[in-house]
């Protein structure tokens, strides 16, 4: 503000004008001419006067303010009420793929319309089965505390309330169960659920023939890398095959990587097997003569799942290559070109044995295997589940009609050709390790020199112990692969 005059003598004060005016909070400021026109005045009224039009301004000033705060705040609150609803409206319009859209009892199930626009009947048996409540299920334990015998079979609904969070259900007898729409969605008698749940079980295997090449892995990155390890797990329960390159030279290195995963499934033979030519072998295996291909300890009522085979010292010359074949090509390849060879197979029992005293020290000092069961096993979708073959351990005794046994011959005959049309031979060098599923592909090797230095250590994993660790894995790394 100017003030025109001199020092000490009365000061010129401009006059107001009515063109004053203060915008909103946080960008006041004075618009058009405050002060004009100046007229002679005191030092004493001049101060008076600047005191007073300064109050007024004041005035005018907070007057303005507040009238300004409270149209910000009132579209402050409207403007957040109004991003709620957006979000409320999206939320319902978007709403999560397992959230419970709708409830409708039938006769003797729980219709139930998911988020993602599927839907499933539960019937109220299982709803009851597996109500989450502490009486009925052991939240620590995971296991159910239900008994069968306190389970009715026609159990009803007397009262159901759905929410996009599950569903509620007070039982006839008074019970009441809370389901969690997530568990429900997951558990729905769909298509989708159903598949989900037998890819955690078991992944879908894939056939192999002739041109197959096995996948490598790397043995210290499998003990050291979880993403490697899980790698070779899920490639393992599709194509049943892998080599393991790098083993160290240690006749335990097998058992090692074996306990990293799980467990080792010892036998009579203990937790592994040293596969040279011994001079009182307890086993065919244990010589320097050919083997035809076989799975391992078919004399097993349980097999072992996957089998390690380390080269410690490969025979040098001819002689000590490997042959492997899937098992489960050459099954599908029987039963679309010989229907009856097939059946045969699937429906025929066969003994196997093995009996004998311990080499080593760490074998059961005196074993007597005897197992029955069919060379292929199928499961309840009639897919093929188990080969188990084996020549030099298949007993003489056969439980059938002696019009019966050339047919079954000419039908293990048969096999046995399929899977020598469709099988790969190498060599394998020191320091691998070839793993096999057990219970499908077979294995056999050539003959070598009874001199040779050939040193092969063998030694089990279970299926039952893969399958877990694969499991954790797929949960510890986020790993979601259903295919």
């Amino acid at each position: 503000m100017e003030r025109h005059g001199n020092e000490g003598t009365a000061g010129y004060l401009w006059e107001r004008t009515p063109r004053c005016s203060i915008t909103h909070l946080g960008n006041s400021r004075l618009t058009g001419n405050l002060y004009s026109k100046p007229t002679k005045m005191s030092s004493l009224r001049y101060t008076r006067a600047l005191v007073a039009g300064s109050a007024a301004l004041r005035g005018v000033a907070r007057q303005q303010v507040r009238q300004s705060c409270n149209t910000c705040t009132n579209r402050r609150c409207l403007s957040l009420a109004a991003a709620a609803l957006q979000r409320t409206q999206v939320k319902m319009s978007h709403p999560p793929a397992n959230a419970v859209m709708s409830a409708t009892r039938t006769s003797d199930s729980l219709h139930l319309v998911f988020g993602d626009g599927t839907s499933s009947d539960l019937p109220y048996i299982w709803l009851r089965d597996n109500c989450q409540c502490a009486q009925c299920f052991s939240e620590g334990a995971l296991g159910r505390k239900l008994l069968m015998q306190d389970l009715d079979l026609d159990v009803k609904p007397a009262l159901i309330s759905e929410s996009d969070r599950g569903v509620t259900v007070e039982w006839t007898d008074g019970h009441y169960s809370e389901f969690m729409g997530e568990w429900l969605y997951d558990r729905a008698f769909t298509p989708t659920s159903r598949t989900r749940r037998r890819h955690q079980f078991a992944y879908t295997r894939k056939p192999w023939g002739a041109d197959h090449r096995l996948p490598e892995y790397d043995y210290e990155r499998m003990m050291k890398d979880d993403k490697v390890l899980l790698d070779w797990l899920i490639t393992m329960e599709k194509k049943g095959s892998a080599m393991v390159k790098n083993a160290p030279d240690r006749d335990v290195a097998g058992p090692e990587l074996i306990e990293h995963i799980a467990y080792v499934k010892p036998s009579h033979y203990g937790p592994h097997s040293p596969v040279i030519n011994r001079p009182d072998s307890n086993n065919v295996a244990f010589t320097n003569a050919k083997l035809g291909m076989h799975n391992d300890l078919a004399q097993y009522e349980h097999m072992p799942g996957i089998i390690f085979i380390h080269c410690m010292k490969q025979h040098i010359g001819t002689g000590g290559e490997s042959v492997i074949a899937d098992g489960l090509l050459a099954a599908e390849i029987l039963r679309k070109s010989n229907p009856e060879a097939f059946h045969v197979l699937t429906s025929t029992d066969a003994y196997f044995w093995d009996k004998g005293h311990a080499n080593y020290s760490w074998e059961m000092p005196e074993f007597y295997k005897i197992s029955r069961h069919p060379i292929l096993t199928l499961d309840s979708n009639n897919d093929v589940c188990r080969v188990s073959l084996n020549n030099a351990v298949r007993d003489s005794f056969l439980d059938l009609p002696a019009h019966k046994v050339k047919g079954f011959y000419a039908a293990m005959k048969l096999f046995n050709e399929i899977l020598y049309d469709n099988s790969l031979a190498f060599k394998m060098d020191t320091g691998d390790i070839m793993t096999l599923d057990n219970v499908r592909c077979l294995h056999g090797r050539e003959g070598y020199e009874a001199f040779s230095e050939r040193h092969i250590e063998s030694s089990y994993l279970d299926w039952d112990e893969a399958r877990c660790r694969r499991r954790r894995l797929q949960e510890k790394l986020g790993v979601n692969d259903q295919k």
